[in-house]
C-alpha cells in the first residue's frame, strides 16, 4: 500500500483540503480519501503535485522502519516456510520407511535390506535438517563478512 505525505505538503502551505480540492480540480472526499491511506489514480495524483508545485514522485513517502520490518517479516516468513517443508519430508520418511519396513517384511524377513535405504534416505533428511535448522543463513552471513573484508581492502 501507497502511503502519501499530502497532508503534510497541504499543511506546510496552511492550505484546507477544501483549497486544495478547488486548485487541484478534484473533490473534498478524494482528497480526505487518499490522506486517509486510500489509493489514488496517478491522474489524481498528477493533479494535487501541480497544484502543490511539484512532481509525482514527490507526493509519496517511504517508511524505512517499515520497509525494515518487512525483510524481517519476509526472513521470518522464509524461515517458517523451510521448517514447513522439513515436515513434510519427515512425514514422508516416516511413511515411506513403513512401507519399505513392510515390504521387507513381507518378501525376505531373513535379511532387513530395507534398513539401508532408510539410513540413506534419513541420513539425507538429517543433512537437510541440519542446514534448515542449524545453518539456516550461516553461507549468506559468511559471505557478508567475506565480502566486507574484501571492500575493507579495496
Amino acid at each position: 500500500m501507497q502511503h502519501y505525505n499530502i497532508r503534510e505538503l497541504r499543511l506546510a502551505k496552511g492550505w484546507s483540503q477544501e483549497q486544495l480540492a478547488t486548485i487541484a480540480g478534484l473533490s473534498t472526499r478524494t482528497i480526505q480519501r487518499i490522506e486517509n491511506g486510500h489509493q489514488a489514480s496517478l491522474e489524481t495524483l498528477g493533479a494535487i503535485a501541480a497544484a502543490l508545485g511539484m512532481q509525482v514522485c514527490d507526493l509519496t513517502r517511504q517508511a524505512p522502519e517499515q520497509t525494515a520490518w518487512s525483510a524481517a517479516e519476509l526472513a521470518a516468513r522464509r524461515r517458517v516456510e523451510n521448517e514447513g517443508l522439513l515436515l513434510s519430508k519427515l512425514l514422508r520418511f516416516v511413511i515411506l520407511s513403513l512401507i519399505l519396513l513392510a515390504i521387507n517384511g513381507i518378501t525376505q524377513p531373513q535379511y532387513w535390506w530395507s534398513l539401508w535405504a532408510i539410513g540413506a534416505i534419513g541420513l539425507g533428511l538429517v543433512m537437510r535438517a541440519a542446514r534448515t535448522l542449524v545453518l539456516r543463513d550461516a553461507l549468506q552471513r559468511w559471505q557478508t563478512r567475506r565480502l566486507a573484508q574484501k571492500l575493507k581492502q579495496l
